[in-house]
């Protein structure tokens, strides 16, 4: 994850190191160039880390976050988009894997809502596998904030929901915005003016739902497959 920070171009600013850390000389070399780096026993780095077996390395990064209102401008003017948009998705872990499935498919951005878990939520930050700092993550405080972004970036807004049409019979646009609920509730919080359409994922009957990021998977996949965007 360090060397997919430095490659993105995230700023590194620390770096903590146990003696005998399996970093690769490479990664040392990059990361002694770019922050400063110390060296510190087990017990500090253990004191450091959020995990109960940590890696032999800690490193500090500045978030790399954006205000939704950017999202125009980081986008291309013509040609296929897709923004996946994670309004209220509050499992870390089916966030940080839509974040690395966004990077798989090709997304150009990935939206937390206000309600959503924090992308820099530890759990998120070691889902996404380096992830996070290859698309470019924004956060919008209000509804409407992402909606009139959207919009100024000619995106169509298209809602993962089981009463949507099957995804292996809908055409996506050029531009979307792929809305990706949390299992409970779904999308029922959305006003349903600002959705132009619904996909869903047809599965056996009997089956309550798939797991969000199972299913966003699946979807942008799909998005990726029908555009014949999934090998770029």
């Amino acid at each position: 994850m360090l060397a997919a920070a430095v490659d993105g171009g995230a700023v590194v600013e620390q770096v903590f190191m146990s003696q005998g850390a399996a970093a690769s000389e490479e990664l040392q070399s990059r990361l002694a160039g770019a922050c400063e780096v110390w060296s510190v026993d087990q017990r500090t780095l253990e004191s450091l880390a959020q995990t109960k077996t940590p890696q032999s390395i800690v490193g500090v990064v500045r978030f790399v976050h954006e205000p939704v209102e950017r999202l125009p401008s980081r986008l291309p003017s013509s040609g296929a988009v897709l923004v996946v948009t994670l309004p209220d998705i509050a499992d870390p872990g089916n966030a940080g894997t839509l974040i690395r499935s966004a990077d798989a498919f090709g997304a150009r951005a990935v939206c937390f809502g206000p309600t959503a878990v924090e992308p820099y939520n530890d759990k998120v930050v070691r889902a996404s596998m380096g992830a996070l700092f290859r698309v470019p993550i924004f956060q919008y405080a209000k509804w409407q904030q992402l909606v009139s972004a959207v919009r100024e970036a000619r995106l169509f807004v298209i809602a993962a929901e089981a009463s949507g049409q099957d995804v292996r019979l809908f055409e996506p646009p050029e531009r979307a915005a792929l809305l990706i609920g949390q299992e409970r509730s779904g999308l029922e919080d959305i006003p349903r003016a600002d959705i132009d359409a619904s996909v869903a994922i047809p599965q056996r009957s009997g089956v309550d739902s798939l797991n969000a990021a199972v299913a966003g998977s699946i979807l942008m996949y799909e998005f990726a497959r029908a555009r014949g965007t999934n090998t770029t």
